[in-house]
């Protein structure tokens, strides 16, 4: 997949709540991978997501946070 389809795409919680869109993508050099994503939220900044705690969902074009995910998201809220 295109980096261009993944910047910008909707981010979800498990809920189907969607809380932003990611917005920048940090890349492993050595290993060629996504370790993390930026996910911009709306009036509260962004938050450095890993890339581990999401995954693609096809019928909505966007990702859903993992349960891991979304206890990060609450961490950041503090």
């Amino acid at each position: 997949m295109p980096s261009s389809n993944l910047l910008g795409a909707q981010v979800y919680t498990a809920d189907g709540i969607e809380i932003g869109v990611i917005s920048e993508l940090q890349i492993d050099p050595a290993a060629g991978i996504v370790r993390f994503a930026h996910i911009s939220l709306p009036g509260r900044g962004t938050v450095l997501m890993p890339w581990a705690a999401m995954f693609r969902v096809k019928h909505k074009r966007g990702f859903v946070l993992s349960h891991r995910g979304e206890e990060l998201l609450q961490e950041n809220k503090r």
